[in-house]
């Protein structure tokens, strides 16, 4: 490994104009190149400045290791922000979760208690969603899961009462929800006394609740 370094050489010697008592100091900054280690410098140093004291005993030779900046740490650019695109993990999420925000605040208004979102009728819907844009259908009976009700069941959903909501080509939560709310067979399933759960998904164009009481 190639160190490169620095060091500071000191010698002091009376001066030969002043009083023995007094001394001058003179600095000499070397720069060394060398395939050792820092130990492997410092043993060098100290055998060189012993020949040399040897040499001239009329001078006091020390030296210390002059200080080396730390070398400077790379700067970590965060790259910006990029625009979600249709269908991403992260607008599929953030437009159910507006969604879900949305339901609840059409009950609020009605005097109803909030429903709970529920991860596995989360699940269930985005599956159905993903059902429908893949199948080319729009309808709650699927050719691959039966009604909601036959669905449910095979994803171990229990329930006293159950629904579903679906919609397709609406282009945000809020569309969508104003859609529902002017449907009566929608809106009655939103602000059902009887459902207690939502789950709620959005896939390419596709929406749809699912609600369990």
């Amino acid at each position: 490994m190639l160190t490169v370094g620095a060091l500071a050489l000191a010698i002091s010697a009376p001066a030969a104009t002043a009083s023995a008592a007094t001394t001058t100091n003179v600095q000499y900054k070397v720069y060394y190149y060398t395939q050792g280690s820092n130990a492997d410098v410092n043993a060098w140093i100290q055998q060189y400045l012993r020949q040399v004291q040897a040499q001239y005993p009329q001078y006091r030779w020390t030296y210390q290791p002059v200080a080396q900046k730390p070398a400077a740490k790379p700067v970590t650019t965060k790259p910006s922000a990029q625009p979600a695109k249709t269908g991403t993990t992260a607008q599929v999420s953030n437009f159910a979760s507006q969604v879900f925000n949305l339901v609840n605040q059409e009950r609020a208004k009605a005097g109803l208690k909030a429903l709970k979102l529920d991860s596995a009728l989360s699940n269930m819907a985005l599956v159905k969603a993903k059902d429908m844009k893949n199948n080319n259908y729009f309808s709650h009976n699927s050719p691959t899961y039966g009604s909601p009700f036959d669905m449910m069941k095979k994803f171990g959903i229990s329930y006293g009462y159950a629904g579903e909501n679906i919609a397709m080509g609406q282009k945000s939560p809020q569309e969508v929800m104003t859609a529902w709310m002017n449907s009566p067979g929608h809106k009655a399933n939103i602000l059902s006394q009887n459902f207690s759960k939502i789950g709620v998904a959005y896939y390419n164009g596709e929406w749809v609740q699912e609600f369990t009481g």
